[in-house]
């Protein structure tokens, strides 16, 4: 279960590639892919806490880049706080998403909208489950 949380943050930033090159040509001009990541994740995000609540916990990194003594690693962290805001973000995110079918119905630049709202959430995704600081950052 937890060995697939790297798809939480992937899926919103492949939505919003999806969107920004294909969003005019899609169903509902993007949202609806943009919606349905977000949704996947929302679900996700619910069984990783589920998972996490029964005393497991995932560290995983890999070095991005060494130079002389200096190891410098991208990763992810996934423990009961993380599982809970991964929560938080996937909740609010839908909700966000949901609302703007609504209120931006008609504008001109609907599917750029939606586009930014999913490269946003997959950095605050990736934010979470950050397992250093240089990532944080």
């Amino acid at each position: 279960m937890l060995s697939y949380a790297w798809l939480i943050p992937v899926l919103p930033l492949i939505a919003f590639i999806l969107i920004v090159f294909f969003g005019k040509r899609l169903p509902g001009r993007g949202s609806y892919v943009g919606i349905g990541s977000i949704l996947f994740t929302f679900i996700y995000s619910i069984m990783i806490l589920i998972t996490v609540m029964g005393g497991k916990t995932l560290e995983i990194s890999r070095d991005w880049f060494i130079t002389g003594n200096v190891h410098v690693g991208v990763g992810l962290l996934i423990d009961p706080l993380a599982a809970v805001m991964l929560i938080v973000i996937s909740t609010v995110a839908l909700m966000v998403q949901i609302y703007s079918l609504g209120y931006m119905h008609g504008e001109k630049r609907f599917s750029w909208y939606y586009a930014a709202l999913c490269l946003f959430t997959a950095a605050m995704f990736s934010l979470v489950i950050a397992n250093n600081y240089l990532q944080l950052y």
